[in-house]
């Protein structure tokens, strides 16, 4: 987040100075007419930088408020795993279980009705206690808890405080992780997306997954080196999407690479 902050606050300033210039060279020319031709680009240079700093101010007072906190805060995300009418802690859970944390959630039984009730006197955590049945929470119990804390919003991504006039419960878990320092309790999103963030494991998984992309194919034991020398470049660059394309890209693993996958190894297409 300070980072985000500290990358809007260099873009405003770049755009500040831009606009003094440019208002202080329109201001030299005079309305003179043969000065025209030289007022006119002046003129829409000005008018776009103007643009360009009202949408940066526009946007910051929501992605940089208190309670937004990076990608599992965004609009976006939350409106995407949620259904058309309320949200959805489970799949919010799943998400976060398979793409930061790299675990694997298995499929639901085909025996199973899954299914949550409807009940209009019921907030949807309470109508979730359905899912705590010895049958079902063997596998919820690897999901609810990481997105239950989203709770705090709506199926449209904003902020809320009630639900049915109570206050709403954003309480969650980080259960069986691998790691101990991540398990437990956490009090809503901003403690589950800080223990995420400062989590090497998780970091990892992020690596693993842009190798997977750029690559087009899923990692083998001989791509150790370029995995570990592209997680140093992210995290010496404190967390640079560019540095840790450039370690991927410039790896031998990528500029070496050939039309067919190796032998055994799957393609993200398959």
């Amino acid at each position: 987040k300070a980072t985000m902050e500290a990358r809007f606050q260099a873009e405003k300033a770049r755009l500040e100075k831009g606009i003094e210039h440019y208002e202080k060279r329109l201001a030299k020319t005079g309305d003179q007419a043969e000065s025209e031709n030289q007022r006119a680009p002046l003129a829409r240079i000005l008018a776009r930088d103007r643009m360009a700093l009202a949408q940066l101010l526009k946007k910051h007072p929501d992605w940089m408020a208190p309670e937004r906190m990076g990608v599992l805060t965004q609009r976006s995300w939350l409106g995407t795993h949620s259904s058309n009418v309320e949200n959805d802690p489970i799949h919010r859970g799943k998400w976060i279980r398979e793409g930061l944390r790299g675990g694997r959630v298995p499929d639901v039984p085909i025996t199973v009705d899954a299914q949550i009730p409807e009940n209009a006197e019921k907030t949807l955590r309470e109508r979730m206690e359905r899912t705590r049945g010895a049958e079902c929470w063997k596998c919820h119990r690897l999901m609810d808890p990481l997105g239950l804390p989203f709770e705090l919003y709506d199926h449209f991504g904003s902020l809320r405080k009630t639900e049915l006039d109570r206050a709403v419960v954003t309480t969650g878990e980080i259960f069986n992780s691998g790691d101990p320092a991540l398990d437990g309790p956490v009090a809503g999103p901003e403690e589950l997306i800080k223990k995420l963030a400062e989590s090497e494991h998780v970091q990892q998984v992020f690596v693993r997954y842009a190798f997977r992309f750029w690559m087009g194919r899923n990692e083998t034991l001989e791509d150790a080196r370029t995995l570990q020398d592209a997680h140093k470049a992210y995290k010496e660059s404190d967390g640079s999407m560019s540095a840790l394309l450039k370690s991927l890209l410039t790896s031998d693993a990528f500029l070496y690479r050939t039309g067919a996958n190796p032998k055994g190894v799957a393609s993200n297409e398959d």
